[in-house]
């Protein structure tokens, strides 16, 4: 498209540094070329902008559909870990968790390492489902999600809120894998 403009603008440009002054027929002809070639640069131009429009459109589709199905996958997979937790069923969680999470099964915790630092929290207990709300999500990149929920406590003399966000990492087979929470 780019090189199209670069050779119309110039060819129009030899037409007209070439013309001699005592040719009137030609310079009608060469200024009729000169306006036929601005036209096309200006509809070029403008079929330039609205493919460049469908493409940005097309990839806005194609990304909103990935993290849909992202927040759907790491979100199921959230509440099967909080069940998992409940029911204290070690072997899903270690079938799910990244290399960075290890359990500590006899305290009922994770311990989770990242770099230099680590730390534990322990499995979510005493679970009622009507108390969880999803606040929110966060795709850092394609292989890192974080899934922000919280648990409202309306039992009167406790009310309150935790909020809890999981972390998840893409594996090299490109399944999501739990990589720790914090609340």
């Amino acid at each position: 498209m780019y090189k199209r403009f670069v050779l119309l603008v110039s060819a129009a440009f030899l037409l007209t540094s070439c013309s001699e002054p005592g040719a009137p027929a030609q310079n009608t002809q060469l200024s009729e070329q000169n306006a036929e070639m601005t036209q096309t640069i200006k509809e070029l131009r403008e079929e330039n902008t609205r493919l460049q429009e469908q493409i940005t459109l097309l990839q806005e589709s194609v990304n909103g559909e990935r993290i849909r199905t992202n927040l759907r996958e790491t979100l199921n997979m959230t509440f099967k870990l909080m069940a998992a937790m409940e029911s204290e069923d070690t072997a899903y969680i270690k079938s799910v968790s990244s290399h960075n999470v290890k359990l500590a099964a006899n305290r009922n915790a994770f311990v989770v390492q990242h770099g230099d630092s680590s730390y534990e929290a322990n499995f979510i207990k005493s679970i009622l489902w009507d108390e969880f709300e999803f606040r929110g999500y966060d795709q850092k990149d394609s292989d890192h999600f974080m899934l922000f929920i919280a648990r409202t406590i309306t039992t009167k003399g406790s009310e309150g809120a935790i909020e809890y966000e999981f972390s998840f990492i893409r594996s090299p087979e490109g399944e999501w894998l739990f990589d720790g929470y914090i609340s």
